[in-house]
């Protein structure tokens, strides 16, 4: 079957590439492993058994959820890793990594926090996301995606996608579809009430995929070959580089931007995704990109594992 698809160096449009700065940031002050916006809160996972909740306007904590810590092999007090967080309807979801891989995951509501599945299942979660008030999407690093039901208390399906490792996954909008990546590298697209897979993408990425996502049709996705791939379909893509690894990715609302991370100095590049000109340089953070978020179209916000949150306005068109 015939295909096209573009692709370019970023060398040679970031001449043009406008260098910005954060007008805002947070300090977290441990780790930060995932972060997840809802109305005026922004809630963020730490690898040391903490989960924190701020006021998104003011940068204020609100809240601080905290789960017991573990000892390490030496009998030394370590936390345990929150490995993903997500909210919906004021409840926060999160997933948790223990030294031996196994883990947990919690629903906090109402200041009150319940386990909903123990380590002692042998599941090792890190990423899920709300399907629904009653539903969350589980995604194991055994590459296994679980649906779970939080009154039932049930897992509803499991699909073992392969024997490569888990990567990252985004919902669709309308939470109907999910879209799944491996470092095999293969990306998935399954519906999300039964597990089943509709489609594999496996033209575009040649090594292992480290994060995706998904907004208006769009998937972009990064990892260990330092491209960037854009896909409409399995086969129709257009793809660009980076100077290194890409730890994370993010798409507009309207797919018309993506940002990346770009180099080994940890700066963000932000390009539009038609002709995949890099129209923006964000330079501050100085350790690993852990995750991108569009706050709207003109207004990002970002996260490193050094545990410092940055906010960035982009300039009108």
């Amino acid at each position: 079957m015939k295909f096209y698809f573009i692709f370019l160096f970023l060398g040679v449009y970031a001449l043009f590439a406008k260098e910005l700065t954060p007008y805002k940031s947070i300090k977290v002050g441990d780790a930060t492993t995932d972060f997840v916006r809802e109305e005026n809160r922004l809630i963020v996972s730490t690898r040391e058994s903490s989960v924190m909740v701020y006021d998104l306007s003011s940068g204020k904590i609100l809240e601080k959820i905290t789960i017991p810590t573990q000892q390490n092999i030496l009998g030394d007090t370590v936390g345990i890793i929150v490995t993903s967080v997500d909210t919906l309807e004021g409840k926060i979801i999160f997933s948790t990594r223990n030294l031996d891989s196994w883990g947990d995951i919690y629903v906090y509501e109402q200041k009150k926090l319940t386990k909903l599945l123990d380590a002692s299942q042998k599941i090792a979660p890190k990423e899920i996301k709300f399907v629904n008030a009653n539903q969350i999407i589980i995604g194991t690093m055994e590459n296994e995606i679980l649906l779970f039901d939080i009154t039932k208390r049930a897992i509803l399906y499991k699909n073992h996608l392969s024997e490569a490792s888990f990567s990252d996954f985004a919902l669709s909008e309308d939470k109907k579809v999910l879209y799944s990546a491996d470092e095999a590298p293969t990306l998935y697209k399954i519906e999300t009430q039964s597990g089943k897979v509709i489609e594999r993408y496996e033209e575009a990425n040649k090594r292992d995929i480290f994060a995706l996502d998904y907004k208006s049709g769009m998937l972009a996705t990064g990892g260990k070959d330092k491209r960037l791939v854009l896909y409409k379909s399995p086969k129709s893509f257009t793809m660009t580089n980076a100077d290194f690894f890409i730890s994370s990715v993010a798409l507009s609302p309207d797919a018309t931007q993506v940002a990346f991370s770009k180099n080994e100095d940890d700066d963000i590049a932000v390009v539009e995704t038609e002709k995949l000109k890099e129209l923006y340089l964000l330079k501050k953070h100085t350790t690993k990109i852990v995750k991108i978020d569009f706050i709207s179209n003109s207004e990002l916000l970002t996260a490193d594992e050094g545990g410092t949150l940055y906010f960035w306005k982009l300039d009108a068109k």
